[in-house]
């Protein structure tokens, strides 16, 4: 038998399988049919023309869930006692004859032209979050009264475009022209030398609009010129989701349990299938007393974590999410989480899946008290919640400063 007739038999021509030559000589392959029609769009059949089971596709990582149920499970952490927190001021500031509460300066920025506004007041801070083209840049600690350590730093605004301007009080900037209006002063310390805790900023100034910026680059970027130096407590903002799963590994908990994780700011993508619970902020580096704070996740048998200070037994199995610095101790003007550990099963001595949870409630099987986490707190006012891709507290593709 020649090679046409073993393709008109079912036999493999040289050009391709399932197919024959035709009174021309040309190599045809016929359209495989489910049912008597073509496949659906999308799927394949085989060689009887039955249809392929396909695969499921990729879940989408950045389908984002409704705004209102992404925040519906919202809670507000309990303030620390302020009589508590005379002791622990001074024993974090002992060289500051009164007690300190840290103020939290908010910075923003736009793109458009190029320019910075900053304020420690809740309601203008949540002005400038609120109003189009602004993105979060960065949050800073200063502190409430004036030291032998600081030194008064005026925040003026002027527009349009509006911005601020920041300056020491006494310092005038003779290049610029713009007329300014005073809005607030903070107490920014003169160095970070021997102040635990601290890090330098600079403020630069650029011309044609008058603008000013702060920054921690070494050297100022193209086009503008250095002129004073800070140092201030730098700080990151944190946010607490929550989900309930359901899974075979969760049998002793009755086949379901909620499970936890923290996310990095300033931005925060809403994930489908989580909740917002809460969120702080936390000191980047370490202050006289404070404890180093690690939160390591996974994603089996479903995405959890644990909080810890120090090391963790198996850490090769658990990858560091984020690491901050925060307090076992009250300041003045923070609050407070409770970490919890899931350790036990509600109905027998069987081990479930071990997970930690950072909370406002109160511990109840099968969730059990670990240690208190003293934080600085945000309110939802204060959380930029987005449906865009977020990396590591910043929208996907975007360069910051």
């Amino acid at each position: 038998m020649d090679d046409t007739a073993a393709a008109y038999e079912g036999g493999e021509g040289e050009e391709g399988d399932g197919g024959y030559y035709n009174e021309l000589g040309d190599w045809v392959v016929p359209e495989k049919v489910y049912l008597g029609v073509p496949p659906p769009e999308g799927h394949n059949v085989d060689e009887e023309g039955r249809l392929l089971l396909q695969a499921p596709p990729p879940p989408n990582p950045w389908e984002p869930e409704d705004f209102e149920t992404f925040i519906s499970s919202w809670k507000q952490p309990w303030m620390s006692s302020k009589v508590d927190g005379v002791t622990a001021s001074a024993y974090v500031w002992p060289d500051v004859p009164h007690v300190v509460e840290l103020v939290r300066f908010d910075l923003y920025e736009i793109d458009y032209p190029i320019s910075h506004q900053g304020s420690t007041e809740r309601e203008e801070s949540r002005r400038i979050r609120n109003t189009p083209g602004w993105y979060p840049v960065r949050s800073l600690f200063f502190l409430d009264a004036p030291t032998p350590f600081t030194k008064m730093f005026d925040v003026e605004s002027t527009g349009p475009p509006r911005r601020h301007k920041f300056r020491p009080k006494g310092k005038p900037n003779s290049r610029d022209l713009s007329t300014w209006i005073y809005r607030e002063t903070v107490h920014a310390f003169i160095g970070s030398d021997r102040i635990p805790g601290t890090s330098d900023f600079n403020v630069d100034f650029q011309d044609g609009p008058d603008r000013y910026f702060i920054h921690t680059t070494p050297d100022p970027p193209l086009g503008m010129r250095r002129l004073y130096r800070f140092a201030a407590y730098p700080c990151t903002q944190y946010f607490i989701l929550e989900k309930t799963v359901y899974h075979d590994a969760l049998e002793s908990e009755g086949g379901s349990g909620l499970t936890y994780i923290i996310e990095k700011g300033p931005y925060l993508f809403a994930k489908k299938g989580w909740k917002i619970i809460g969120s702080f902020f936390a000191f980047d580096l370490e202050l006289t007393g404070s404890n180093f704070y690690t939160v390591y996740v996974r994603d089996d048998p479903f995405p959890r974590m644990h909080i810890a200070i120090g090391a963790i037994a198996r850490a090769e199995e658990w990858t560091i999410k984020a690491q901050f610095y925060a307090f076992d101790i009250p300041l003045p003007g923070s609050c407070v989480y409770t970490v919890h550990h899931c350790v036990r099963s509600i109905y027998s001595a069987a081990a479930n899946v071990s997970r930690h949870r950072l909370t406002t409630d109160d511990p109840r099987v099968p969730w059990e008290f670990r240690m208190n986490i003293y934080v600085f707190p945000a309110h939802l006012e204060d959380c930029q919640i987005t449906d865009k891709p977020v990396i590591d507290g910043q929208l996907l593709k975007t360069t910051r400063i």
